[in-house]
Formats: structure tokens, C-alpha cells, sequence
């Protein structure tokens, strides 16, 4: 009947249009049932996330310490999930009560504190002669008042932000059990799946493009790989130098500092001026001077990642400059948060390595 081939044009056209006008119409129940759909898929996507950590530690293993057994695979996984489940086991029975103990501490006495600051700013400051004779004290003492409210009010929402975040693990626990099984089967069967979906690729799209696709994912693969594996390293490694640090310095709160520090580390150049922000100003409630000896010490250690520590571990994965960094940084958290500042760097790497593939194959054919 549509033999035509314009006929077929101008009615694939339509229904297309149709569609999306369909689409449009009952845009709320589409985003209803896509927020289901990933709802749903959440214990797929942790398998996925924890799978694609741990992999190069079960490739590293099974490669250098059980190459010759017929087992190795198994033995490997066994491993590496079984300290993956002492660290969750540490996490949960000792940091996670800490660190809401210390956030349900600060969030209690955060008045009390904000006015013991208030109090030593006038009294070292503002009272002195040499302030006084300025005639500007007034001014700076409302400029205080003001800026002590809205320090209050910023440090309890991120504090409150904290506490809901590490409360709804909790609630999150059958996905994270799923997710965890699931994850073993993806490590365990990766070849397996690897070849059903190049199989599959082969036969939808032909031998070529799908060759040319498989390439791509692997170099996708290793800058997202490599990236993130040496940014979480980096910042597990930094929290931990805090963490000593701050108790060294009889820090209040060290571990709320040093979780934070390391959870901001993983943002390029915006994560670590946060985080020793935050760590500031919740030092700054109980005592200005350790306050003080605080950010130094953060900044000495910063300094000291990004100069030594950074390029040892990370090293130079994505290939792109600061400019892009930046910038893919600020789109990302606009747009997803903490976690867009986390992907955003890799996302923008492959971006550039899929326009740099496409502009040498434009160059190539001519």
C-alpha cells in the first residue's frame, strides 16, 4: 500500500509528531513513570556502581596473586567483597553513630556557639582601643549580628543536609543488599556479558559500526575507570591525613571535619576551598584560634595533595584543561548537585574524546 517511499516519509513524520505532542501533553505522567522506572532500577545501577569500583582490584588480584589457579576468578571476588564488607561493617557500626552524634551536638549547641564567637570577636576586637578610635566599630558589630545569623542558618542547613543524607542509608538497605548480589554476578560473568552485547551490536548495527562502538566504550571505560578509582583513593587518603591530623590538634569534631574534607575533595578546585570552609566555621564556633590552626593545617595538606599526593595517585586521566574542568564542574552541580560536580569531569572527557575521534575521521577521509 506505501510503497511510495515520500508517503512513508511524510507519515513516519507524522506519527512522530504526534507522539511528541503526546509526550508534551502528558509530560507530568512521562516524568512520573521515568522516576519509577529509575526508582526501580536503583539496586541495578548500586550493582553496577560497586562493580565498577572493585573491578581493578579483582583484575589486579587475579592477575598477580592467583594467575595460575583454575579458581582465580572466585578467589579474587571472595576477597575483595570480604574486605568490601569489613569496610561497610566499620562504617556503619562505628563512623556513621560518631559522625551523627557529632552533627546532632554541633546542631544542639550551634546558638551557644555562635554567640560564644560573637562574644570573643567584640571583646578581642571591637572594644579595643585602636577599634574604637576607628569609629567604624558600630558599623562591623550590626555587620556581626547580621552575618552570625546567616552563618547559623548556613552551617544548619548543611549539617541538617548531612544528618537526613547519612539517616536515609539506612532506609536504602534492600537496595543495597540487591545491588551488592548482583554486583558479584556482573564482576563474575563480565566476558560473558561483554560478548552478548557485542553479539547483539553485531547484529543490529553490522561488524564495522559496531566495532567502531565497542572501541569507544573501552576508551570511555578506562578514563571513567582510572578517574574515578584514583579520585576516591585520593580522597580516603586525604580524610585520613585529617582525620590524625585534627586529633593531633585536639580538633573538636575531627571526624565530621575529615569526612567532609574528603567527600569535598573529590571536586576539582572548588572541593577542597568547601570543605576547609566548613570546617572553619564549624572550628570557629568553639574556638577562633583553633579555627585558625585548623584551615592552616587543611591548607598545608591541600597544597600537598594537589602538588604531590594528586598527581601520584590520579595523575592526568581526562586529558582536559582547567577551563573545561571548571566549567563542566559548574553545569554539573547545577544540574545534579554533588554528585554532577563528581561526574562532571569524566563526562566532559569523553565528550572530547568523542568529538577529537570524530574530527580525525573527517580529517582521514579527505
Amino acid at each position: 500500500m506505501f510503497k511510495d517511499r515520500k508517503t512513508l516519509y511524510y507519515l513516519g513524520l507524522f506519527t512522530a509528531g504526534l507522539l511528541l505532542y503526546k509526550l508534551v501533553d502528558n509530560i507530568g505522567g512521562v516524568l512520573q513513570f521515568f522516576s519509577t522506572l529509575m526508582s526501580m532500577m536503583t539496586p541495578f545501577f548500586i550493582a553496577f556502581f560497586i562493580a565498577y569500583l572493585l573491578r581493578p582490584l579483582v583484575n589486579a588480584l587475579e592477575a598477580r596473586l592467583f594467575s595460575r589457579q583454575r579458581l582465580r576468578r572466585l578467589y579474587s571476588i571472595l576477597i575483595v567483597y570480604t574486605l568490601f564488607l569489613g569496610l561497610i561493617f566499620i562504617v556503619i557500626t562505628v563512623i556513621t553513630p560518631r559522625i551523627i552524634d557529632s552533627v546532632s551536638t554541633l546542631l544542639a549547641g550551634l546558638p551557644q556557639y555562635i554567640a560564644g564567637t560573637e562574644q570573643w570577636v567584640r571583646g578581642h576586637v571591637l572594644e579595643q582601643e585602636w577599634f574604637a578610635q576607628s569609629g567604624i566599630d558600630a558599623r562591623v558589630g550590626e555587620f556581626l549580628s547580621s552575618a552570625s545569623s546567616q552563618i547559623s542558618e548556613f552551617v544548619r542547613l548543611i549539617l541538617n543536609n548531612l544528618l537526613s543524607g547519612l539517616l536515609s542509608i539506612t532506609t536504602t538497605l534492600l537496595n543495597l543488599v540487591i545491588g551488592f548480589i548482583v554486583s558479584i554476578y556482573l564482576l563474575k560473568d563480565k566476558e560473558a556479558i561483554g560478548r552478548g552485547t557485542q553479539k547483539i551490536l553485531v547484529a543490529l548495527l553490522g561488524q564495522s559500526r559496531a566495532a567502531s562502538i565497542v572501541d569507544f566504550v573501552k576508551r570511555i571505560d578506562t578514563t571513567f575507570s582510572q578517574y574515578f578509582v584514583g579520585v576516591i583513593l585520593d580522597a580516603m587518603i586525604i580524610g585520613s591525613i585529617v582525620f590524625v591530623g585534627l586529633l593531633i590538634l585536639q580538633s573538636p569534631f575531627a571526624l565530621l571535619a575529615a569526612l567532609v574534607v574528603g567527600v569535598t575533595n573529590v571536586i576539582p578546585y572548588f572541593g577542597p576551598f568547601i570543605g576547609m570552609l566548613f570546617v572553619g566555621l564549624i572550628t570557629l564556633f568553639v574556638s577562633p584560634m583553633q579555627a585558625l590552626w585548623n584551615v592552616l593545617f587543611i591548607f598545608i595538606i591541600q597544597q600537598l595533595d594537589g602538588y604531590y599526593i594528586g598527581p601520584k595517585v590520579i595523575g592526568n586521566k581526562v586529558g582536559i584543561g582547567p577551563l573545561w574542568i571548571i566549567f563542566a564542574i559548574i553545569i554539573g552541580g547545577g544540574f545534579f548537585g554533588l554528585i554532577g560536580m563528581f561526574i562532571a569531569v569524566p563526562v566532559v572527557a569523553v565528550i572530547k574524546t568523542a568529538f577529537d575521534s570524530y574530527i580525525e575521521r573527517r580529517l582521514s577521509s579527505k
